[in-house]
């Protein structure tokens, strides 16, 4: 089970749409659920928690999938923060701190491009050609 938790809303519709679409695409290879919430204070100290934090370690796709694939018999909480961030608090009960880029996205970007890591980790661990 993958949990994704999204500190706030999503307002982009563009975006609502592009996670919806990996949210389909990911209920293939895994029990997935994305919940949007105003506190990071929900029960999640059992699962292994990644937070994605703009100071985290860079993982390729490939290192990522293999983080999964690792730890798929595990509940998974996936924590993304809004534009102030991941409070403090939560990123020291990170199992793992994980950055998308040296670049800056926008908290709402950040999330779909999340949704398609996600996916394509599943894609690499079952050997689909998604990922090239």
């Amino acid at each position: 089970m993958i949990r994704v938790l999204f500190l706030g809303k999503t307002k982009e519709k563009f975006i609502s749409s592009g996670i919806d679409e990996y949210f389909k695409r990911l209920k293939r290879f895994t029990k997935l659920e994305i919940v949007e919430v105003k506190s990071l204070d929900m029960d999640y100290k059992d699962d292994f928690v990644m937070v994605f934090d703009i100071n985290g370690r860079l993982y390729s796709s490939e290192e990522l999938a293999s983080t999964i694939k690792n730890i798929e018999n595990k509940n998974i909480t996936i924590i993304l923060g809004d534009e102030s961030g991941i409070p403090e608090l939560v990123k020291k009960k990170a199992d793992l701190i994980i950055s998308l880029s040296r670049m800056t996205f926008t908290h709402e970007l950040a999330r779909l491009l999340i949704m398609e890591q996600l996916y394509r980790s599943f894609t690499i661990i079952n050997n689909l050609k998604y990922h090239k």
